[in-house]
């Protein structure tokens, strides 16, 4: 071998070792991007466990979905209800408030008429009081009648003259005075 097989060698060597180098550079590149990958996969098979759970949760929830619809027609049915409450409750304020107007104008008229029948009791108290007065006054005038000296007709006195005030003749005083 001669010295210039042996330079071929040795730039084919350097060349090798120099390729070697960067082979190597290139796989420790491709370890790391592998190295980020398998991270990823982990991470995303992480993820899809989780969504395998999640999954599984949505379907059951989706076995007992007729509950959840029922609850959802419960809950509209309820605000319907309480819709028709409110609008109840609207017309019966309305009511009360027509109904403590009435109710104030009744008890006025109840006191004005509390009032007059007050003043018609007292006006009706008053005329038995003085007709037990007149009847007093009358039986103590029949006993002065009846008595002898009662019995004499006093002609000079103008009532004997007068005509009674009432059109019914037994209700006058001079009837009655004859009467007896």
């Amino acid at each position: 071998m001669n010295a210039e097989g042996i330079r071929r060698c040795v730039e084919e060597k350097e060349a090798v070792a120099a390729a070697r180098d960067q082979l190597a550079a290139h796989a420790a590149r491709l370890e790391k991007e592998c190295g980020l990958y398998e991270r990823d996969l982990e991470r995303a098979m992480e993820s899809c466990d989780e969504l395998a759970r999640e999954s599984d949760d949505l379907r059951k929830r989706l076995r007992d979905a007729p509950d959840v619809t029922a609850l959802n027609k419960e809950v509209e049915a309820l605000q319907r209800d309480k819709e028709i409450l409110r609008t109840n409750l609207n017309k019966a304020e309305e009511e009360v408030k027509l109904l403590f107007e009435e109710n104030t104008a009744l008890d006025e008229a109840n006191k004005r008429l509390l009032c007059l029948l007050e003043k018609e009791q007292k006006h009706r108290s008053e005329r038995e009081h003085s007709a037990s007065n007149s009847t007093k006054k009358r039986k103590s005038s029949s006993l002065k009648d009846t008595s002898p000296v009662g019995l004499a007709i006093d002609f000079n006195s103008t009532d004997a003259s007068r005509q009674p005030l009432s059109p019914l003749q037994p209700n006058s005083p001079d009837c009655r005075v004859h009467k007896k």
